[in-house]
């Protein structure tokens, strides 16, 4: 595991009232990796690189999607934000058919959540579909015992019940899975929904996940459609309520 920029993290302030410096929130953003556009800048504070030795040159991924969840985040912010990327794509890319970021390891995931967690980040967003393993959910437990708010897609395939659910399970109360709504506020026909309208045991929030205004790894102005995009908008909340 190798990093980038680590003498950041923490490091940036947002302001200073009374003489007190204000420290910035930090977000571990756990996906493909983050570039660092134009726009994002040296909010990517850090990067890791999880799933690769040696690791892959920093700030730039083989696809778009950690750019485009991490954007969203920036721009749903109330405060400026730091963000450490915790890069968990597979080095040998999807197989045919599958959508990025591709992972080979459930370790890999648990291992970057721990990090998150090592790192003191105020928020983790995953925005990934993620196996119901032991060990991954034994590491969002652990983020959430620190205080940590972990923010989860629900997952894309239309059904009447969340994807990710034992991982919010073991995150509770700090974690909160993430269904997609429109602009008209109504649920996105792809979006997993809660399995009761009251949930019991975890927490579900909707947010805006249908043609979100995001960016490419290069730069260009893209929209994302899933609850990948809706995710890192209830990460901002979430960092607005601490």
């Amino acid at each position: 595991m190798a990093a980038a920029g680590l003498a950041l993290i923490g490091a940036s302030a947002a302001g200073a009232r009374d003489g007190v410096v204000q420290r910035r929130s930090v977000v571990a953003v756990i996906d493909s990796g983050v570039a660092r556009t134009a726009e994002l800048g040296g909010r990517v504070v850090a990067e890791y690189d999880m799933a690769a030795s040696p690791a892959r040159p920093a700030f730039h991924p083989a696809s778009d999607h950690g750019t485009m969840v991490a954007t969203i985040l920036a721009r749903a912010a109330s405060a400026p934000v730091d963000i450490v990327s915790l890069r968990v794509d597979d080095p040998a890319g999807c197989p045919p058919g599958a959508q990025a970021p591709c992972v080979r390891s459930v370790h890999t995931v648990a291992a970057a959540i721990r990090q998150a967690t090592r790192l003191k980040v105020d928020a983790i967003n995953l925005s990934l579909a993620m196996a119901d393993h032991p060990a991954i959910a034994d590491a969002v437990r652990d983020a959430a015992r620190h205080g940590i708010t972990v923010v989860m897609a629900a997952g894309n395939d239309g059904a009447d019940h969340p994807g990710n659910l034992r991982l919010a399970r073991a995150a509770y109360p700090n974690g909160v899975l993430v269904g997609a709504v429109d602009a008209a506020g109504v649920a996105w026909t792809g979006t997993n929904r809660p399995d009761a309208a009251t949930p019991a045991g975890y927490h579900y929030s909707w947010q805006l996940g249908v043609a979100v205004p995001t960016a490419l790894a290069d730069g260009r102005p893209v929209t994302g459609t899933g609850t990948s995009f809706a995710a890192p908008i209830e990460t901002a909340k979430r960092l607005s309520l601490r």
